[in-house]
């Protein structure tokens, strides 16, 4: 296997990022002012591609904390939200992680 550029490696994430990001591969683009058709570009130049098979999709897309109301912490896995009046139990929260990998 041929070594990942930084360039590479920097369009890899992008691409990572638009396809965990809660809208349109557009609206993606839009948001982190990069053209579009790059994006579709870098997408079709490693389809096929082993560059991109090892990695994985994060498993917490957004983190949003909030010192106002009852909700703490709000932790966003996929089009699924939980929210939280406080920290959750570490321990709980490694276990939900690797429950969450389970095949």
């Amino acid at each position: 296997m041929s070594k990942v550029t930084v360039k590479q490696q920097y369009w890899s994430e992008h691409l990572l990022q638009a396809d965990a990001f809660d809208g349109s591969f557009a609206q993606y683009a839009q948001t982190h002012n990069i053209p579009v058709q790059t994006l579709y570009r870098w997408r079709h130049y490693f389809k096929g591609s082993p560059v991109t098979e090892p990695k994985t999709k994060p498993l917490f897309t957004q983190l949003v904390t909030s010192p106002v109301g009852d909700v703490c912490i709000t932790l966003r896995m996929g089009n699924v939200q939980f929210q939280f009046n406080r920290l959750p139990d570490p321990q709980w929260l490694a276990e939900f992680i690797t429950a969450s990998h389970a095949p």
